[in-house]
Parts: structure tokens; sequence; C-alpha cells
């Protein structure tokens, strides 16, 4: 039996198992908490209904739900139909009361400029479900349509997707044969030669760069996804991959990376829908609360990216974790926020009229630690340093010995005594230069 009919048959009983449980059978729970985009996800992956390696994505605007995937090169309108029933049954069951409609979007895989449209309401699903529909009745009852994908980012966005899902569920065999390692990984159905030299490249390094001296040669195969038994082979040694390698850094030197710096809307930032979102949004809470006083969260803004990144791909035990720490520094420095402003400062040492190095400047203030607050050392003593260096124009200046004694002496008395370690070694090597 070939592939298609296969499918057509699987789908087949899929919708006659559906008729005899009821497809509605989902209608009838109470009504759940709003559905993420994940859970969608998850939950479609789970029902095993498109092909193995197909991924899907998910979005939500209001009760109706949009599916994006990429329709089976064997699949014909009906067996569309018949997925974007299954989908729309799967995604429904998950919120009853809140979807009213799934459209699903099939992409072409080869033309990535087209795919087809298919929208399914809880009304086809319930009717069919109760037997007001029969098979034939539904299919027809659904419309399917014909797009052309003209957002060029949409394509790019089909085409990388494609990609990612491929490289996520393709097959890759390893042997040694003496001191040859054999590589056989599938190949992509829209791979040119080109992407197979720079692929088999990629492969023969990290295979070199993994066994070490012991692979003196590596052969990579890619399997034909259309012709059952048929290879594509690339040998490499280890000369031949130095070469290579060498060459490669010169061709790609004239190409700069360069590191491009954006502030961030810390205030206009929200959390993707999924797993832990209420701690993720206590995490930000935290955030806004601290960028609005001025407090640098940097640091901490990475963390919180990193967590959404985890969500977004499904890793939520690893993100339950990080946000649980990430949570953790924010109360830290919320707290290191709070004492440093409500610390006065000390009240400025007395001056003589002997000593001119502490006497005011021209614009009034005066030089030196006289005009560095508690607050101000607590919150950045680097920051606080380098301002009086500013200041005093002299960074070696016997005035200096003041200001780093005074970021030592605040540090130490609030428990930081890491931190006035360190401007303690900077003075040791000040005193010994002017001394």
């Amino acid at each position: 039996m070939s592939r298609k009919a296969t499918s057509r048959k699987i789908n087949s009983l899929a919708l006659a198992t559906l008729l005899s449980i009821g497809l509605s059978s989902g209608l009838q729970y109470s009504a759940q908490a709003a559905v993420t985009v994940n859970q969608i996800v998850k939950a479609v992956d789970q029902a095993k209904i498109l092909a193995n390696g197909t991924g899907v994505r998910a979005a939500i605007n209001g009760s109706e739900v949009y599916i994006s995937t990429y329709r089976n090169t064997r699949a014909n309108d009906n067996d569309c139909k018949i997925e974007a029933l299954l989908i729309a049954k799967t995604t429904i069951d998950l919120a009853p009361t809140d979807i009213g409609r799934v459209t699903v979007y099939f992409y072409n895989s080869i033309n990535r400029n087209k795919r087809k449209i298919v929208s399914v309401t809880a009304g086809d699903v319930k009717a069919f479900g109760s037997g007001q529909l029969g098979k034939e009745q539904l299919l027809a009852s659904l419309t399917i349509k014909d797009d052309e994908v003209n957002d060029p980012a949409n394509r790019l966005s089909a085409y990388l997707q494609q990609r990612e899902s491929a490289r996520s569920t393709k097959h890759i065999d390893t042997n040694m044969v003496g001191d040859t390692l054999e590589v056989i990984a599938d190949a992509d159905s829209d791979m040119t030669e080109r992407d197979m030299r720079y692929e088999a490249l990629k492969i023969a390094e990290k295979a070199i760069e993994t066994v070490g001296t012991s692979a003196k040669k590596v052969k990579v195969s890619f399997a034909d996804p259309t012709m059952k038994g048929s290879f594509k082979q690339i040998d490499f040694d280890a000369s031949q991959l130095s070469r290579l390698d060498s060459s490669l850094q010169s061709a790609l030197t004239p190409v700069q990376i360069v590191t491009v710096t954006t502030k961030v809307d810390v205030q206009g930032l929200a959390t993707v829908d999924g797993a832990d979102k209420d701690l993720r949004d206590k995490a930000l809470g935290k955030l806004k609360n601290l960028d609005s006083k001025g407090v640098g969260v940097g640091p901490f803004l990475r963390s919180f990216f990193d967590v959404e990144r985890m969500i977004s791909v499904g890793d939520d035990e690893q993100a339950h974790a990080a946000i649980g720490k990430l949570i953790s520094a924010l109360d830290e420095q919320e707290e290191r926020a709070k004492n440093a402003k409500e610390i006065k400062p000390t009240k400025p040492a007395a001056t003589t009229t002997a000593s001119s190095d502490v006497k005011k400047s021209t614009k009034g203030r005066h030089v030196g630690a006289s005009t560095m607050p508690d607050s101000e050392v607590l919150t950045d003593p680097d920051r606080a340093l380098a301002r009086q260096e500013q200041e005093l124009g002299d960074p070696l200046s016997a005035r200096i010995e003041g200001v780093y004694e005074r970021i030592i002496t605040v540090l130490t008395q609030n428990n930081r005594g890491a931190e006035a370690q360190k401007f303690s070694a900077k003075l040791n090597g000040i005193k010994s230069r002017l001394h």
C-alpha cells in the first residue's frame, strides 16, 4: 500500500472513531482557563494528526485560533480538510467555551509562496459529533482556499520554521570503521549540492573535534528522501579539513561582525503565554519597578529573556528553576536599592585652611569624598569612583586616597567586605606609586 493511501486510510479511520465516540465530547466539559499557544502546539503534536516531523505554530486572537503547518506533498484537498478538522477538535477540546473557530494554514513545502486555508468552527465539530452531518457532508461543507503568500517576512518565517522542524527530527547514524568515521544523515527535500557541501563540512569538523585524533577520515552520506537506498556521499580527511577551514577563514575575514546594543524598553515588556506565567509576571514586575527607580537591570534582563526563550521552546522544567533564581536575585537587588535609599550621608569631615586639597572648587562643591553620599557608593561603587576621578582630574592624585578610603568604609559598614577588598587592593597600588 502506498504512503498516500495509508495516510488516507488512517485519517478515515480517525474520523470513523471520532464518530463513534462523539467529536463533541470535549464540548461537554465545564469552562476552563484560557488556553495558551504552547498548550495548543503540545496537544496537536501529541495527537499525532500530522506526519512525523511536521511542526506546527499557533496564534490566538480572541476566540479564534490560527494554526500554521506544512501540507504533506501527497495530501489532496480532502486530506487537508480531515487534518484541519482533527486539529480543530483537538484545539477546541482544550478550551471548549473560549474557542469558536480554528483556521489551519497548510504551507506548500516546495513553493512557500502558496498555502491552503481551511477554517473549522466549533459548530462544525459539534454538528459532526452529534451525527447531524456524515463524513461526505462534512467534507463538502468545509471550504478549502488556495492563498498566495505575498509578505516576504511571512515567507521567510515559513521557510525557517520548516528548516528548524526538519533539523529537530532529522535522523543521523554514526559508525566508526577503522580510522574512518561514517555519518549518515537525512537530506532536506530542497537541499542543493552547495548546501550538502556546507552541511557535510560542518558535520565533519564537529566529528573530528569530538572524537579527536582517532578519526583520520570522515565520510558523510545524505540519504535521498525521495528515493530509498540512494545516497550522496562526501569524503574528507583531516588535512583537507584543516585546509578548508583556513580557506574559509580567509574568505570570511572581510565579513564584519558588529556588536549592536539597543536600549531595551523595560516598561513595554510582556511575558509570553506558557508555564509559570504568574511567576514570570512577578519577575517582570520587579524589573519594571527597579527600572522606574533608575536602578540598572541589564544583567537581570538577560536572565529574563533566557527564561522566556525556554518557555517558547517548551523547556518548562529548566525555565521553572531559572525563574526562581531570577526572582531571588531581584529580591536581593530590591533590598540593596532600598538600603541605599534609606542610608543618610555622613557629615563631611572638618576642613582646615592648611589643607588646600579639600577646599571648594570653582563650582562651589567640595572635591573628593565629601561630595559622595553613602547611597551613591552602595548603588554603584565603580560609578561613584569614576565620577570622583573625573571631578579630581588626576586618578593618581593624593586626594583620590580619601575617595577610596570612603568607599571602603561604606562598603565594609554595610557587610560588603568582598567589594571593599577590591578597592583596598587598588588603593594599596596607588599608595605604592605615590609614596
